[in-house]
């Protein structure tokens, strides 16, 4: 009795670990997808509380009047339906998410997470009623020994988050992580029933056969994982492939995201256009076979700064990604400071698009934390900060550029990119948001949405200077139009708005939707396969 009560809790903690190892995993797989705006966040979370309460309503009712024999085979028989249910949600989602972006992304967010989540969470959170039924007899308590079940379950849960943020994430990519968490779950069926002698044998079969498909589903589709997403691209996109192929040249998973460098290809000649740095579904940057970067923001940045701070010696680079703007000031001289989260992207710029740090200052740190102990350092700080959907909300207020501007030296420049929505009333915000920061803020706007802002505190050059021999062809009718579009923000332009602050950070509501149609327009445009992390 000791030994399967052992068995039987050990269960019950593997399930509650994969349960919410699905709902961190599923977060990551819609991401390329849907993003990850304040509304996708709050479906995939009453998403999974949904299913959750539902399996804990559906494990009560069916415990109803069964016998312990029956329990049991309902109780092995859970976590084998899930495994089978994760495997099929894995052969599914890669064809189904890009037709749910074609509807609207919430809409599409919530049938794409009830795919991955609905079943499984139903099957797994069904055991734990099941489990408690199971030792009703037993006398383990008042309560049958429904506070020890829950207990175990929940601390699995903790257990199942943490390995999957410091494993399974940074070790593999996400899908073949919901494929390992499929497998496990079948494995773990197949074993407990072979060594329960209560189950019937015909009850006994039936679980080992529905455990075994389970496993061998997620084994299979995990080791034919390329091949299944080819065959995917070329029967749902092949015309975005018509002018233009691409092709995966590494992978990187990580705490921060998935990076993913790609190389289109010219289908008839096979010469590279180009390489694209890829973050969750989001091009961060374009790079040419020499090096270039074909980019607008990267010229911008580069152009901007250095016209409206022509002698700057020290700038800060806050963001990394492709490296091409720190390249660029080094080559003019100037000593760099590159401040990024992620661990693994300096070797990713420097193994894939030619960055060299040679006489640059790398620091691992995240942007906030850095900016608020520096103290007039520098003559240029440049603000590239891009993560999800776009810049993350805790970036964006006033605490935020006050400590950028404190790092400043007192006539340094700081440039940021960012991107306006369609709405006038949240970039004003933004603009506000600046202003009670700096004197002098002024707002150069893209015709795609993008907006690049300079702001300062000191006096501006009387004349800026831009070197348009260091921005390609393909890029500089639209620097033109940027800089003919730059006006100095008043009072007037930003109206009655207020300051977003660390107290009343609203910035991820004001720009979900703009986030949302940003994330739609380059998923749509990417195919299938790239946007399978």
């Amino acid at each position: 009795m000791a030994l399967e009560r052992f068995r039987y809790e050990g269960f019950i903690f593997l399930t509650g670990a994969v349960a919410l190892a699905l709902e961190v995993l599923s977060s990551r797989i819609m991401t390329p997808y849907f993003g990850v705006s304040l509304f996708i966040w709050s479906g995939i979370l009453s998403i999974t509380l949904a299913f959750l309460a539902l399996g804990y309503y559906v494990g009560g009712r069916v415990a109803a009047g069964k016998s312990q024999q029956q329990l049991l085979t309902l109780y092995l028989a859970g976590p084998a339906a899930a495994s089978v249910a994760i495997g099929v949600a894995a052969l599914v989602y890669p064809p189904v998410f890009p037709l749910l972006l074609q509807v609207n992304l919430v809409l599409g967010s919530f049938i794409g997470g009830a795919i991955l989540l609905a079943l499984p969470l139903v099957a797994l959170s069904a055991m734990n009623p099941l489990l408690v039924a199971l030792r009703r007899e037993t006398g383990d308590g008042a309560d049958a020994g429904a506070g020890r079940v829950f207990f175990v379950s929940t601390v699995g849960s903790v257990a199942g988050v943490l390995i999957t943020a410091f494993v399974f994430i940074p070790a593999m990519s996400n899908f073949r992580a919901l494929l390992v968490l499929g497998a496990v779950m079948g494995g773990a069926s197949f074993l407990l029933a072979t060594v329960a002698p209560q189950l019937a044998p015909r009850a006994k079969q039936r679980v080992l056969a529905v455990s075994a498909l389970g496993v061998v589903l997620c084994i299979g589709l995990a080791a034919g994982r390329e091949a299944y997403l080819t065959l995917i691209t070329r029967l749902f996109a092949a015309e975005i492939e018509s002018d233009v192929a691409f092709t995966l040249a590494a992978q990187y998973s990580s705490l921060y995201g998935t990076v993913k460098v790609v190389d289109a290809i010219d289908p008839k000649s096979g010469a590279q256009l180009t390489r694209l740095y890829l973050q969750d579904g989001l091009v961060q940057n374009f790079i040419a076979p020499d090096g270039t970067s074909l980019s607008l923001h990267t010229h911008a940045l580069e152009e901007l700064a250095l016209g409206f701070a022509p002698e700057a010696k020290d700038a800060l680079v806050l963001g990394l990604a492709a490296g091409a703007v720190p390249v660029r000031f080094r080559n003019e001289g100037i000593h760099v400071t590159v401040v990024d989260i992620n661990p693994a992207s300096p070797a990713i710029a420097a193994r894939h698009f030619g960055f060299d740090p040679k006489g640059m200052t790398i620091r691992i740190e995240d942007a906030r934390t850095y900016v608020r102990k520096c103290r007039n350092q520098f003559d240029v700080v440049i603000v590239d900060l891009f993560h999800g959907d776009g810049t993350p909300d805790y970036l964006m207020t006033r605490e935020f550029f006050a400590d950028a501007a404190a790092c400043l030296r007192p006539t340094g420049m700081l440039v940021m990119n960012s991107f306006f929505a369609v709405a006038d009333a949240p970039n004003q915000r933004v603009l506000a948001t600046l202003a009670a920061t700096f004197d002098t803020v002024i707002e150069f706007r893209a015709g795609d949405g993008g907006a690049f802002l300079v702001t300062t505190n000191g006096p501006l050059p009387a004349q800026v200077t831009f070197h348009p021999e260091h921005i390609p062809v393909s890029v500089r009718s639209d620097f033109d139009d940027t800089v003919r579009a730059g006006r100095t923000i008043t009072a007037a332009d930003i109206g009655a708005a207020r300051p977003i602050t660390d107290d009343e950070n609203v910035f991820s509501s004001l720009f979900a939707r703009a986030e949302m149609e940003l994330r739609k327009a380059w998923a749509q445009g990417l195919p299938p396969r790239l946007l399978v992390n």
